[in-house]
């Protein structure tokens, strides 16, 4: 099957490769994509100019972004802003190695959850898939500490404590997580191999 140009170049960012987008890509075919390989490359005043001709709220929020980056502060990322691009744009950060990036956003996450109470969770998830375990565990607790009662919470601290070969703790985080949503699949499915391990 072939791949689009489209899939193409969303392909070189996910996995770390802005300078070839940078390369094989123009303001003209891709604007928001080649402003993402701008701001990975540390190039805000071109991403910001080639935002410039861009009205969308994945191109505000970029925005915002490199308005955190310039002046250590954002002006007005939304609720849906956080929810729909924080996550994806950390998950470019640590596959791009902007660990520079990432410290800027992390510094900023409490001003963030003010905003939208589950940035913290979408951090702690994200940083766990991408195997920062320890700083996932910071941010779960401090989502935790905001919002107890989440059953993706629960799930996300049971796979950590089986990390950890807790499987007592996992146990009661997967139970924790099934009070809210008994019939989840992937709970009952991992609840299934935690019983395993500890009989």
């Amino acid at each position: 099957m072939k791949i689009s140009p489209k899939e193409s170049v969303d392909k070189l960012l996910l996995s770390g490769k802005y300078n070839l987008a940078l390369q094989d890509y123009s303001i003209e075919s891709f604007p928001i994509e080649y402003s993402y390989a701008l701001f990975l490359a540390g190039d805000f005043d071109k991403a910001l100019f080639a935002l410039s001709f861009i009205d969308s709220i994945r191109a505000n929020w970029l925005k915002e972004l490199i308005n955190l980056f310039l002046y250590s502060k954002m002006q007005a990322p939304t609720y849906f802003q956080v929810r729909n691009f924080l996550e994806l744009d950390i998950d470019l950060m640590i596959v791009s190695q902007k660990f520079q990036y990432l410290e800027k956003v992390l510094n900023y996450s409490n001003v963030l959850s003010d905003i939208n109470k589950e940035a913290y969770k979408l951090i702690g998830r994200v940083l766990f898939n991408n195997n920062l375990i320890s700083m996932a565990k910071i941010y779960l607790d401090l989502y935790k500490n905001a919002v107890y009662y989440d059953p993706e919470l629960h799930f996300m601290y049971a796979r950590y404590y089986i990390l950890q070969s807790d499987y007592k703790s996992a146990l009661n985080s997967i139970n924790q997580c099934l009070l809210s949503l008994p019939e989840y699949y992937p709970a009952l499915k991992l609840r299934s191999e935690i019983l395993e391990n500890i009989s």
